[in-house]
């Protein structure tokens, strides 16, 4: 073949390095675009005991402030379990964890309001790790068991025994793109939506489940990416569905590009892992036994954990 061997460049190379690619937040705005921010929890776990939301909504540039009860549609979904809310209603459960969604005609406008809202939330005591997790029986999925062969009988067959404890650390997925979606809405209670994301046919729908409509009436279109490395696949239709929410309730067109901090506090990792085993071997090494456990950190809701 005439292709082996050869260099063949990136379809989007030229572009790409000559700066000439477009992502979402290179998308000019169009006339009445507004703009989100979010307003996350500032504790690790706790009941929302008062919002006030008052100054935010007088603000200058606010277009409307929203919370978990202005929802048209579902506010709790997920992609396996339906355990994720897109805001909290009642319970926050992580730091950065959104309880109110800003609309304004600037971004910095948007954010002028967000220093505005003012909530008080009852403290619960937060769990941060495996081991904590563990003492207090809290798991997001039944455990799951799996053997093959005889375990006592390869113990009992086994010269030495070693066991101990690994831990691997989470990583941040950190595109370079942080979670980015522009929704501009059509006739008939049809959307539109530009999503940096890696699953369209999951932004598609979480967005008509949120804002109400059948799946046919989203159409979620991703040109490209900066980045996503898994960690677009399911979380990227939560800022997507936010934007399209606020569209369809305005009429005017909404883009919300997360800045790094909130992208970090509000997405999923790559899972941290405890694992605890014992093996029994012969003296020339060969292996008789193996028990292990195995516990990753999920974090606050399912996603795609199991």
């Amino acid at each position: 073949m005439s292709v082996l061997g050869q260099s063949i460049p990136h379809d989007s190379a030229r572009t790409h390095v000559s700066g000439q690619s477009l992502f979402i937040d290179d998308i000019p705005p169009q006339r009445g675009e507004l703009f989100l921010e979010i307003f996350g929890s500032p504790v690790a776990h706790g009941i929302i005991k008062a919002l006030d939301l008052d100054a935010a909504r007088a603000a200058p540039g606010v277009m409307c402030v929203l919370t978990a009860a202005d929802v048209p549609g579902h506010n709790i979904f997920g992609p396996i379990i339906h355990d994720d809310h897109l805001l909290a209603a009642d319970m926050v459960t992580y730091v950065g964890d959104p309880i109110v969604l800003i609309a304004a005609t600037s971004r910095a406008a948007a954010l002028a309001a967000k220093k505005l809202i003012k909530v008080a939330i009852d403290p619960l005591p937060p769990i941060f790790d495996i081991p904590a997790a563990i003492a207090a029986g809290e798991f997001l999925i039944p455990q799951r068991h799996m053997a093959t062969g005889d375990i006592d009988a390869g113990f009992a067959a086994a010269e030495q025994t070693l066991d101990g404890e690994l831990t691997i650390g989470g990583q941040e997925h950190f595109y370079l793109e942080s979670m980015a979606a522009i929704a501009y809405p059509g006739e008939q209670r049809t959307m539109t939506v530009l999503s940096s994301t890696q699953h369209p046919s999951e932004v598609q729908a979480i967005v008509a489940e949120v804002i109400g409509v059948p799946f046919n009436h989203v159409i979620v279109q991703c040109k490209r990416m900066g980045g996503g490395f898994g960690g677009k696949e399911t979380q990227a239709a939560h800022p997507a569905a936010m934007a399209a929410w606020v569209a369809q309730l305005t009429g005017r067109p909404a883009r919300i590009v997360l800045d790094r901090d909130t992208d970090m506090a509000m997405t999923g990792k790559r899972h941290p892992f405890l694992a605890k085993y014992k093996v029994g071997f012969t003296a020339t090494g060969q292996i008789t036994a193996l028990e292990a456990h195995l516990w990753s950190n999920g974090g606050c809701s399912t996603d795609l954990s199991p």
